[in-house]
């Protein structure tokens, strides 16, 4: 107390509370009237505190001042509260951008800023392609630290004046504000797509991370942040579907393809139960025989709202929401059983084929089903044929290796699908215990006319072969092909030449025909 006596207020001053506070509350205490706020003053060790100050001028009986009188609490700590809930509630814990509040709050003030300066707003919606797998095989905390690296990759790779924010996830808001043309976005995209080619150095890995990235433009794309921010998700799917690691504008036919896509996937939410899914079966030939030896299991739907809607439309959306693992266990049970009939009247062993998708090899308990399964129908497990891609594998996580080696363990046939159409085959050949090996229709299309194709084909023949697989030509449609196909000895063949898809009951009427001796040719099966 004693080292205050005498001195003037100013003594506490930090020299951080505004000049124009100062102001306000002297021109309000010397007019004789109370006064009360914040400041921010420093204490005698030199520390920096806030506090709450009620001021009120003490009169004499002749009315003029005397003296004022201060009350002051030290709020230092509600302060320090109050900004560490504020920083929670518009910034992201992990990255310290700004969050998908305080992004959109200020996507409203630059489309407020643009209307007035007559200029334009990009809004671009990044997604990490493949981030998924890193938290799979290499653990959730490599995740977080390779989250904040790509947050601190970001905001370097954009102007000053843009505003990076994270969404959630993976996912990532930049908005670059005061632009003349749509087009002006195009030199920060492609520089940021550019930045993340170079590879993340953490704990001596190095991790490759790409985005795909949407673009909508403020006011063409949309008068709401919200609205923008929507478009923008859609036109990264756009890039998704590309083939990622790219960038796509919004435009109204993706906004329609999205609406087309939430319908979809409202209408396959209980499906199943509606019993709207059937399999249609295409017949897979013996060439040196030319007789049916197995099928290919083929999942069709039929909603009532809808109508009938095409495979590639579907699986994609039953993929991406999980509900692909209920419907493939449907397509496992509903083949089988049809396997278990016309085993008796095949006059050979009868396989039936199906496509597995990369979904269902998450499910722990696709394995146990498959085995449940044979295991009711008192099936051989060599009558079932699991037709695999290389997209299936190229994950190269661990539980995909796992799934397969247990597949081929319980007796199950594996066949690759699409081959020729990917990247490493030759390497998954060597890799994984295949059985057959079948090839793309794209190769067979054209082997009667381009010496490529038929070169090409007639070579995974015989690689196949001498890697012990038997091979299968999808998409065979002409006698001359087959011919081909049967000189370069092709074990088996698929396609229109023999038959479209066609129902259950279809495969049975022809096998019972073949059963009694009919000398009807496969190329007159369908009906």
């Amino acid at each position: 107390a004693e080292e205050l006596l005498g001195q003037k207020p100013s003594i506490f001053k930090s020299q951080n509370t505004p000049s124009a506070l100062y102001t306000e509350l002297w021109q309000a205490i010397t007019n004789g009237h109370t006064w009360q706020g914040e400041l921010q003053n420093r204490k005698k060790s030199g520390e920096i505190f806030w506090e709450h100050v009620y001021i009120t001028p003490v009169n004499d009986t002749a009315g003029g001042n005397f003296h004022y009188l201060a009350i002051k609490e030290d709020i230092t700590i509600q302060k320090t509260q109050a900004e560490k809930i504020l920083q929670q509630a518009h910034f992201d814990g992990l990255t310290s951008l700004p969050n998908r509040f305080l992004s959109l709050d200020r996507l409203g003030q630059l489309m407020k800023d643009a209307d007035r300066n007559g200029n334009q707003v990009a809004v671009l919606f990044i997604d990490l392609d493949d981030f998924k797998k890193v938290n799979d095989s290499l653990g959730h905390e490599m995740g977080d630290v390779l989250l904040v690296k790509a947050a601190e990759r970001l905001s370097k790779s954009i102007r000053q004046g843009d505003t990076v924010g994270r969404l959630g996830g993976d996912e990532f808001i930049v908005i670059l504000p005061g632009l003349n043309n749509p087009m002006d976005a195009r030199s920060v995209v492609e520089h940021l797509i550019e930045d993340f080619r170079r590879p993340f150095h953490i704990e001596s890995r190095e991790l490759l991370l790409t985005t795909s990235v949407g673009i909508a433009i403020y006011p063409n794309d949309g008068k709401q942040a919200s609205e923008l921010l929507r478009n923008a998700d859609s036109a990264m799917y756009h890039s998704k579907a590309l083939g990622r690691n790219t960038y796509s504008y919004f435009t109204d036919a993706m906004n329609r393809d999205v609406s087309k896509r939430l319908l979809l996937e409202e209408q396959l939410h209980g499906a199943l139960e509606r019993n709207e899914f059937s399999l249609h079966y295409q017949p897979q030939v013996a060439v040196d025989q030319r007789r049916i030896v197995g099928v290919e299991a083929l999942l069709r739907w039929h909603n009532r709202k809808l109508g009938q809607i095409a495979p590639t439309e579907f699986i994609p959306v039953a993929e991406q929401t999980g509900m692909i693992v209920p419907i493939g266990e449907f397509v496992i049970r509903q083949a089988l059983t049809m396997a278990a009939e016309w085993r008796t009247l095949a006059s050979s062993p009868f396989k039936v084929a199906i496509n597995l998708s990369p979904r269902q090899f998450r499910d722990p308990n696709l394995v146990p089903y498959l085995k449940r399964t044979i295991e009711a129908l008192k099936l051989p497990a060599e009558t079932l044929e699991l037709e695999i891609t290389e997209g299936v594998l190229m994950s190269g996580l661990t539980y995909v290796d796992e799934a397969v080696t247990e597949i081929s363990g319980l007796g199950i046939s594996i066949a690759m699908d699409d081959f020729g159409t990917g990247y490493s085959s030759l390497s998954y050949l060597r890799s994984y215990p295949f059985n057959v090996l079948k090839i793309d229709r794209s190769f067979v299309n054209d082997i009667t006319v381009d010496i490529t194709d038929h070169e090409l084909v007639n070579a995974a023949i015989a690689m196949a072969h001498g890697l012990g697989l038997k091979v299968i030509a999808e998409g065979v449609e002409t006698e001359e092909q087959f011919a081909l196909l049967a000189h370069q000895r092709c074990d088996f063949a698929q396609g229109y030449l023999f038959s479209k898809p066609v129902e259950a009951s279809s495969i049975t009427a022809y096998l019972k025909r073949q059963l009694d001796g009919a000398s009807e040719s496969p190329a007159t099966m369908s009906v």
